[in-house]
């Protein structure tokens, strides 16, 4: 017989696509994740989880069973809910998830959810910071990515317009000179990602771009990339966002090399008419109107 527990395990890991980030959000090691798991297996007498170096994917039978809980949690948060507020007022209830690369999650999207869930204190919030499009159909309710979404997230709609700077150290300019102009950049070592690592194309610009440039000091993560970039390591490759809230670094080229990408957001179709989902598109969107020449950088605003 399947365990219900057992259920929620395979649903947390199609939300985070890794045993170690279920267990993280669970609060039980990953071998426990891992051996329930291949329980569930067992009792179905079926593979549900494919288990990579790139994280875990769903077969088609663990999406179905993972959908399945889903909608169970959805079921209980709403008689909770009604339970909370029995006199059916318009206060939000219930967990909502939204998936979101780190800087516009931690600059943009956490400042939303947090005032959003101070309105409807029963209503819970995840933001799950990720830096590749979700592998998965079923997880977050709500998924924003540079360029296009993943797989399963159809309803698409451009949120934000931002743009992509570079940026240096007083320090690092002392040391190794100012570049006057993007093609003395040949001489100089880049901060950026490491590209053979990100699934996220549009972020595929350093050859397009800055061709013949090197990347001396290359991270998964955009806040390594800023603080690599103060410490003097090289010229970063940074959102201007970000570049420009910081005081101890310089923007370069600020006319010639402006590149623009976009984030977009998508509704998961389960959860398209659920008022909480609307409500956080919506105010996403007057968030990033709002704030559209901070995106945008001061120096191309």
């Amino acid at each position: 017989m399947v365990r219900a527990d057992d259920t929620v395990i395979l649903l947390e890991v199609a939300r985070c696509g890794t045993l170690l980030g279920a267990a993280a959000a669970l609060g039980v090691d990953h071998s426990t994740v891992s051996r329930r798991l291949t329980a569930l297996e067992k009792d179905l007498g079926a593979t549900v989880v494919i288990r990579s170096a790139q994280g875990c994917r769903l077969t088609d039978l663990g999406r179905e069973v993972a959908e399945a809980a889903e909608r169970i949690e959805e079921a209980l948060a709403d008689v909770r809910g009604h339970a909370q507020n029995p006199t059916g007022s318009s206060r939000l209830t219930g967990l909502l998830q939204v998936s979101s690369s780190e800087a516009f999650g931690v600059h943009f999207v956490a400042p939303v959810l947090a005032r959003l869930q101070h309105q409807h204190p029963g209503l819970r919030v995840e933001l799950v910071i990720a830096t590749r499009p979700l592998l998965q159909t079923v997880g977050a309710d709500i998924e924003i990515v540079v360029g296009q979404p993943g797989a399963g997230q159809n309803n698409a709609v451009p949120l934000a317009e931002y743009t992509m700077g570079m940026y240096a150290s007083p320090e690092y300019l002392q040391r190794r000179g100012t570049p006057h102009s993007p093609g003395e950049l040949r001489d100089h070592t880049l901060v950026f990602y490491i590209e053979p690592l990100m699934r996220i194309t549009d972020l595929h610009i350093i050859e397009r771009h800055f061709s013949g440039c090197t990347i001396g000091f290359a991270s998964t993560n955009v806040f390594a990339h800023v603080e690599a970039t103060k410490a003097g390591s090289g010229i970063g490759l940074l959102p201007a966002f970000l570049g420009d809230r910081e005081p101890g670094l310089n923007r370069l080229f600020a006319d010639e090399v402006s590149i623009s990408l976009d984030y977009v957001a998508s509704m998961a179709a389960r959860v398209m008419r659920r008022p909480a989902a609307q409500l956080v598109m919506a105010e996403l969107g007057r968030e990033v109107a709002r704030r559209r020449s901070e995106l945008r950088g001061r120096a191309a605003s």
